[in-house]
């Protein structure tokens, strides 16, 4: 069986979370992999909108910030911040980085409207009831001329051959993890609906591109090849702390069920076979 890619959208446009993922060593560790695996896939860009001399840059949902750090570093004028749920960014960082703890779905930002020069988010999926209303507020702290960008994963995985087995154990569980996700309300599939949320809150210009993924070193072409494998790696490394909160809380699973429907994913050490 081969062929079995996921697909990135990002997005640019022009002008308390109830967080079910572990943030523990362990995930901090596959976060940062998650970002090389971005970076490789993104020709080693962080962002797609046309900046020029931002001031003021937010990251929502930094993570462990990797993003952030790079982003002040190439913009030393500007005032990089990054705020998350969790504080497990590093204490080193250039002088115009800067990270809080905050909720992007409060109501209130604590800043001005039109605060900010550029406004980033990558990977929120599963992250907030409305990613909508995400995009709403922050087309209202954005300067006129402003851009936002966001980065996600399309979590269905799709076939380029028909190889692919209705039986298939990885896409029962991504069936799994999308019915879980709707019951706690903090949706997965939100990639494919950027562009139309962009557009339906005010944002003009809005651009998309699409990524191949693959999951798995099957494709021919070599940057393919070992992009699966890095992707491929990353899922293995993270899937069972993806089920555990969701599965549990959402669906009622116990721990031996998540346990034994995960094993039959990672057994043989692919999510391909």
């Amino acid at each position: 069986m081969e062929s079995h890619p996921s697909a990135i959208n990002a997005i640019s446009a022009h002008n308390s979370t109830a967080y079910s993922f572990p943030n523990d060593p362990t995930e901090i560790d596959r976060l940062d992999f998650q970002y090389e695996i971005l970076k490789y896939t993104f020709q080693d860009r962080n962002y797609f909108a046309p900046l020029s001399n931002p001031k003021r840059i937010l990251d929502i949902g930094t993570g462990t910030g990797q993003w952030a750090i790079e982003m002040g570093d190439e913009f030393p004028n500007a005032k990089i911040e990054g705020t998350d749920l969790s504080p497990i960014q590093p204490s080193s960082v250039p002088e115009n980085v800067h990270f809080f703890i905050d909720d992007a779905s409060d109501d209130d930002w604590v800043m001005p409207p039109n605060h900010y020069d550029y406004i980033h988010t990558r990977m929120m999926l599963g992250s907030f009831r409305d990613f909508k209303e995400i995009i709403q507020k922050s087309l209202h702290y954005l300067k006129p001329g402003g851009y936002m960008e966001s980065q996600e994963i399309v979590p269905t995985p799709y076939c380029d051959d028909g190889t692919m087995p209705s039986d298939w154990a990885f896409m029962d569980w991504v069936r799994t993890s999308d019915e879980a996700a709707m019951a706690a309300d903090r949706p997965l599939r939100i990639g494919s609906r950027l562009k139309k949320w962009y557009e339906a809150v005010g944002f003009v210009d809005v651009q998309e591109r699409i990524f191949k993924l693959p999951i798995g070193p099957w494709p021919r072409d070599i940057n393919l090849k070992h992009l699966g494998q890095m992707h491929q790696d990353n899922w293995l490394a993270g899937i069972q702390g993806f089920s555990m909160g969701p599965f549990t809380r959402a669906l009622n699973w116990n721990k031996n069920e998540i346990e034994v429907g995960v094993a039959q994913i990672t057994l043989r050490g692919s999510l391909t076979d």
